[in-house]
């Protein structure tokens, strides 16, 4: 065994920190498959599954309450119990769920599973955990190559399960399986990293904190569905964020908490956690009015290229390149420009993504410039925040910061989400959205990404923290 000089972990004989940053990036491909594969699956799964378009939505639910609630159970398990050990469990959970779906899809199994594929939230804060204690120099570099092969793998995902399950739509769900079992098996290339604190955790803010995510999360993701005024979404949105309140001063004053919120102290936290919210609001929520623009008919629609579900997953690799290729270049600019111009470069990068789409979408290859900026601003983003999340943090705290940061991630996608669907409620024509509402939609995004921007313009470098990212 060799024992990295800075941390004192210890890297199996052999084995190089290089090594090590390529297994956690074929370990992130599994996350990469399956969130990939399931938003052109489960829509197909309504005439073979018997099920109708508010399961479908419901089940979209789960998926998303599954996120955000395991979000911080995962990450502060992590370190407090071993990041190895919690992330091989979080790789059973999700390679559990994909066998699932695949062997006997019903509509139970497929609920169960797409809770337990959520699993693969995890993934990141804890590599990052084990990145920072065993090669602490190499950690920007290790978050771009997994956020690099993250990107790639949510398009070919998509891809592949169209092509697998062009007649059949259940056997798309067999193109996730061999990626489980690579993800188990490269586990023991993995080190153990850090210390765990194996420090209890606080039962009653945990469950204010899951609770009030559940029911925050339900009332933005239903709300345009069940009716913004439902007696259903006033309760659950109201009780969500009251519980929510429960959690913070819970967190923010006890002794034994469940997430040690003392982190938000410093600036560069509260700075990326903002950044972070506003990525997500105006880049993640785009992808399914994406492919309502391209599948729709300009003769009677007004707009869009009448684009098969296959030509629309073929087209989004624009996007899945180039963020795979932003994702391995954020390094260099993190180093070279600087991480407060790389964060507020990403976000303008992504106005101009929404502007040149709506300039340019009555014409395919001008609305593709539109696509390929908008997978440089989603790559940039997705690799400097998550890089960024964790520095002058308290390295027992890596994967709870990194946690934090997938959180705000998570919610800035939910609202993100339910503006659309706002927006898209109140400029529908003929049942379809109309040519003004989807300028809105554009619009909105475009100055969430500008709001973005002017969030990481207030970003200062931890002054523990050198240019390269490791503590001076």
């Amino acid at each position: 065994m060799g024992t990295d000089a800075r941390s004192g972990v210890r890297v199996p004989a052999g084995r190089s920190i290089g090594t090590v940053i390529v297994a956690m990036a074929l370990i992130e491909a599994l996350s990469g498959i399956t969130q990939g594969y399931i938003n052109p699956l489960l829509p197909a799964l309504g005439p073979v599954l018997s099920i109708d378009d508010a399961t479908i939505n419901g089940i979209f639910l789960l998926s998303q309450l599954g996120f955000a609630v395991l979000t911080p159970i995962i990450s502060t398990l992590g370190d407090s119990w071993g990041y190895r050990p919690v992330l091989r469990a979080s790789i059973l959970l999700v390679a559990a769920g994909v066998v699932l779906m695949a062997v006997h899809p019903t509509l139970w199994t497929v609920m169960v599973g797409v809770v337990l594929l959520t699993g693969v939230v995890g993934f990141i804060p804890l590599m990052m955990g084990i990145l920072r204690s065993a090669g602490p120099g190499r950690l920007r570099a290790g978050v771009s190559s997994m956020i690099a092969v993250l990107m790639v793998t949510v398009g070919v995902g998509g891809l592949l399960a169209g092509l697998v399950g062009t007649h059949t739509p259940t056997r798309g769900f067999w193109v996730a399986v061999p990626f489980a079992v690579a993800a188990l098996a490269l586990v023991p290339l993995v080190p153990e990293g850090g210390s765990p604190t194996r420090e209890r955790i606080a039962v009653v803010p945990l469950l204010a904190c899951s609770l009030g995510l559940t029911g925050f999360v339900t009332a933005l993701s239903m709300g345009a569905d069940w009716g913004w005024t439902d007696p259903r979404i006033l309760a659950s949105g109201v009780c969500g964020v009251l519980l929510l309140a429960v959690w913070v001063r819970r967190d923010s004053t006890g002794h034994h908490t469940f997430v040690d919120l003392s982190m938000f102290r410093l600036r560069q936290v509260r700075v990326v956690s903002g950044a972070t919210f506003f990525f997500g609001f105006a880049s993640i929520s785009y992808i399914s009015t994406n492919a309502i623009f391209l599948f729709s008919d300009s003769a009677t629609a007004g707009y869009g290229f009448g684009l098969s579900s296959l030509q629309i997953a073929s087209l989004f690799l624009i996007v899945s390149t180039t963020s795979f290729v932003a994702s391995l270049l954020t390094t260099r600019l993190l180093r070279g420009a600087g991480e407060r111009a790389t964060l507020v470069g990403a976000g303008l990068v992504l106005c101009t993504a929404f502007a040149a789409m709506g300039l340019l979408h009555r014409s395919l290859p001008g609305y593709c410039v539109g696509l390929a900026l908008f997978g440089l601003g989603l790559g940039l983003y997705q690799a400097s925040t998550r890089a960024l999340a964790v520095e002058g943090v308290e390295s027992g705290l890596t994967a709870t910061a990194a946690g934090i940061n997938e959180l705000a991630l998570s919610i800035g996608i939910v609202v993100g989400a339910a503006v659309v669907k706002l927006l898209s409620s109140a400029f529908l024509s003929g049942g379809s959205i109309s040519s003004r509402g989807l300028v809105a939609i554009w619009v909105t995004l475009g100055a969430g990404a500008l709001a973005a921007s002017l969030t990481a313009m207030r970003y200062v470098r931890p002054v523990a923290v050198g240019p390269d990212g490791v503590a001076a």
